[in-house]
């Protein structure tokens, strides 16, 4: 897995970002990561951050502002899964179209052109897993804010915001 010109290794909790696929035969220690330290939003359009990255699979998550949406994409080689972790998101599916729910799912084949967007007035908060990795967009990978950083208290509103999306 690769964080982009920074590590994250020695935090406590935090996952240690690599250079190259990771080894199933090194010592593996599972870490838990807050999704929350990744959510970001952008008034100019969807924003998202790398999660996690193998050799195998891509985990994001992708944040839209009311009225924002995911242009029409197709993934050549990967199948795409779309869940929604906060909020509303319209899947538009060739002809079909389908709403999710908070904790609801919806799986692209590779090769099917679709789209995603937010009609709703709250913000969408979306964890989106492709497998295998190669057509997923390039994301800047780790969480937005250094969990060392106590930035986030200083900003009561995006975490009260935060806090009304997700539930807690």
């Amino acid at each position: 897995m690769v964080v982009e010109g920074r590590s994250l290794a020695g935090l406590r909790g935090a996952p240690t970002y690599t250079d190259g696929p990771m080894d199933a035969t090194n010592d593996f220690e599972p870490v838990a990561v807050d999704l929350r330290d990744y959510v970001m939003f952008d008034l100019d359009g969807a924003a998202g951050r790398r999660v996690f990255a193998t050799d195998v699979v891509a985990v994001d998550v992708v944040c839209l502002e009311p009225r924002q949406a995911l242009d029409a994409r197709t993934f050549a080689t990967g199948d795409a899964i779309y869940t929604v972790l906060g909020g509303l998101a319209w899947v538009v599916v060739d002809e079909a179209e389908v709403t999710l729910q908070a904790l609801q799912s919806v799986m692209v084949p590779a090769g099917v052109p679709h789209g995603l967007r937010n009609d709703s007035p709250d913000p969408l908060i979306l964890q989106v897993v492709v497998s295998p990795p190669e057509d997923a967009p390039v994301l800047q990978a780790g969480p937005v804010v250094d969990p060392r950083d106590d930035e986030a208290a200083r900003r009561p509103a995006f975490v009260d915001r935060l806090r009304r999306t997700l539930g807690g």
